[in-house]
């Protein structure tokens, strides 16, 4: 996770993920990255946006990709 900034009680962060899809002997594997937007509230952390961006020129050969948040 990499801190890009903080304003206040707002703090903006990234994270790196992947994503392994096993099916029928077939491996896929989808890269990308998270953007949080963090607010503190009662002396806690909490998400107040997630963004998934994935990182692929083209989803072929993935085909459809269905992503649970």
């Amino acid at each position: 996770m990499r801190i890009l900034g903080a304003d206040g009680d707002t703090i903006r962060v990234t994270a790196n993920f992947v994503v392994y899809r096993m099916r029928v002997e077939q491996v896929d594997t989808y890269v990308g990255r998270y953007e949080y937007t963090l607010v503190r509230r009662d002396g806690a952390l909490r998400i107040q946006r997630r963004r998934a961006i994935l990182d692929l020129e083209a989803l072929r050969p993935h085909g459809k990709v269905s992503i649970l948040l």
